[in-house]
This record gives C-alpha cells, sequence and structure tokens, in this order.
C-alpha cells in the first residue's frame, strides 16, 4: 500500500459471510433496529464482503437484505447504509444518471466523477452505466451537454488516456507544452480548445505532470493560469480539474469532500458519495492531506455538519 493510497476501510480477515448475515438478521430483529450492528458490521468489511453477505443473506433468509434494511431506515442514514451496500461503481453511476437526467444537468458532479478517473476505472463506469440505464454513457453525454464540455466528458468517457504504468516521454511532454501553449496564450487569434481536449484526455497523469512542468518553461505562467484567462464555464472548470486531480489528487478529493459541507447546509449525496467511494482506496490519504490544507480534521468537520446515526455511520467510515 502506496503512502497515497491509504484506505479507511479494509477487508476483513477470517471472514465469515454466515455469521454476517445472521448478525444482520438479528440486527432487525423485533421492536426498533440495531443500528450501532449495523454500522459495525459495514464498516468492518470490504465492498466485496458485504456484497458477498448479501448474496448468503438470500441464500439463507430468501430476501433481500438491501430491501430489509431499506424498511427499517430512513432519511441520510438510509442514503448511506445503501451506498455501502452497493458496488463502487454503482453509487457513482447512480450519480451521473441522477446529474444527466434532472431539470438542467450538474455539471460539477459530471467533473468530479469523470475528469478524476483512470481509463481502466471510466470504461467500468461506462459499462456499468449501460447495464442500469440501458443506453451508453457517451448517448447520454452526447444528449444531454454541448459545446467543448461535450467533447471534454466524450473524450473522456472514450477510454483513450494512456496507462500511468509506464515512463515519461521528455520529448513528448516538450511537445504537447508547445502545442499546448501555441493553441492557447501562444495564439493571436480564439483558442484551439480541441488542442488542450486532446491532450488533457489523452495522456496519462504522470505524462501531464511532466507536460505543466515543461509548460512554465515554454509561457512563464502555469498551465492554471493559462487556462484561466482562455476558458470559462464548465469547458475551464473541467480542464482546470484534470490539472489538479494530475498535480495533486489527495488535494481534489479533500477540495471536493470540503465543499459538500461548506457554506449553508451539506451536500449529504455528494458527501456520501465521495466518502464511501474512497473509503477502500485513499480515504486515509485524503484525511492527512485534509488536515493539511484546511487545519482541521475531517473527522471534526463531518462529526460538525451531520448527527444521529448518519453520522456515526460516516465517522465510522472516515475513522479517528
Amino acid at each position: 500500500m502506496t503512502e497515497e493510497s491509504t484506505p479507511t476501510i479494509k477487508p476483513k480477515e477470517n471472514f465469515d459471510p454466515e455469521f454476517a448475515a445472521k448478525r444482520f438478521k438479528i440486527s432487525m430483529k423485533g421492536l426498533g433496529t440495531d443500528e450501532a450492528m449495523i454500522i459495525n458490521m459495514l464498516v468492518s468489511h470490504s465492498s466485496l464482503q458485504r456484497q458477498e453477505i448479501e448474496e448468503k443473506y438470500k441464500a439463507m433468509y430468501g430476501r433481500d437484505l438491501l430491501e430489509d434494511l431499506k424498511d427499517e431506515l430512513g432519511g441520510h442514514f438510509e442514503n448511506a447504509v445503501v451506498a455501502m451496500l452497493s458496488s463502487p461503481y454503482a453509487v457513482l453511476v447512480w450519480a451521473l444518471h441522477s446529474a444527466l437526467s434532472g431539470v438542467g444537468t450538474e455539471e460539477t458532479i459530471l467533473t468530479e466523477i469523470l475528469c478524476c478517473r483512470t481509463a481502466e476505472e471510466l470504461e467500468g463506469i461506462s459499462w456499468f452505466y449501460e447495464q442500469q440505464t440501458g443506453k451508453t454513457l457517451d448517448e447520454a453525454l452526447a444528449e444531454d451537454l454541448s459545446g467543448d464540455f461535450r467533447d471534454l466528458m466524450r473524450g473522456l468517457v472514450a477510454g483513450g488516456r494512456d496507462d500511468d504504468g509506464g515512463p515519461t516521454d521528455s520529448a513528448t511532454a516538450r511537445k504537447d507544452a508547445q502545442d499546448l501553449y501555441d493553441a492557447g496564450i501562444g495564439m493571436n487569434a480564439a483558442t484551439d480548445e480541441s488542442e488542450f481536449i486532446r491532450i488533457l484526455n489523452n495522456r496519462s497523469f504522470v505524462q501531464l505532470k511532466a507536460t505543466f512542468d515543461e509548460y512554465e518553461n515554454v509561457s512563464q505562467e502555469t498551465i492554471e493560469d493559462s487556462i484561466d484567462k482562455e476558458f470559462s464555464g464548465d469547458i475551464k472548470n473541467g480542464l482546470l480539474a484534470i490539472v489538479r486531480r494530475v498535480r495533486d489528487p489527495l488535494a481534489f478529493f479533500a477540495d471536493r469532500i470540503h465543499i459538500s459541507m461548506a457554506g449553508m447546509g451539506t451536500d449529504d449525496k455528494g458527501l456520501i458519495r465521495l466518502l464511501v467511494s474512497r473509503s477502500e482506496i485513499d480515504l486515509g490519504s485524503i484525511k492527512a492531506r485534509y488536515k493539511e490544507l484546511y487545519s482541521t480534521e475531517l473527522y471534526d468537520d463531518v462529526k460538525s455538519d451531520t448527527s444521529g446515526d448518519y453520522q456515526k455511520l460516516l465517522l465510522a467510515i472516515v475513522g479517528k
């Protein structure tokens, strides 16, 4: 496990799905529900283990664990429990489908979910989206979006990004940096958005980092400053999200979590999605970066912003 990928939830050793299924059943027996037992069972097993528990529960009792829990629970706590019992891709796909099918498109959700993923992750999201909705993600984006932002999003889900496994190519980094400069602040005419989309959508994240470093030598300013000058609206936000992901992936997610709790009210759907989807990947590392950025513990901010069993579940996911 690398320093930048410390999870807060790990697979349970000596996993016993039959015992776990029985515990869930016991938690819903009689009057009332044992929420503490439900929370403990959720955070002490990995996503794959939780799905295996669901299968065992159905085999043992002829009932759907998720539906039984939904009958007993409510509010944000129910939503968080549903997210924990769903596959990681399902949580993201539901958010994408909601963002694309509601009144008006929620571009910030598309940016958060699509701009920070590897080609492999985007392939999984796209496959699951089509299985759940009967429509390809590319078709949904093409129908609901327009202009350069549509091209950026469709380019991302096309899966052209190179793998991060290989070494960086300094010659390619220099050429891409020059191409970005020529397409943006180096042009006397309008910005060539397609060149920015081509490079930022297709190069590996480590290659882009080298390109952004070279860009400062070419232009005497950061790529962020140039994008801020040359673009506006959703396309600017999307390009900057990719740059932020390349520069500091932990800060990217720490920012998104902080935004979900900032101001009046909480974006509970966003908070649940971010904490659950990162819990088995790098939430422990995000938590440390969060403290560096905001001089406060993520645990304390979640505690201040939530309440009840919902709060207890999120705090168990975050970890002290």
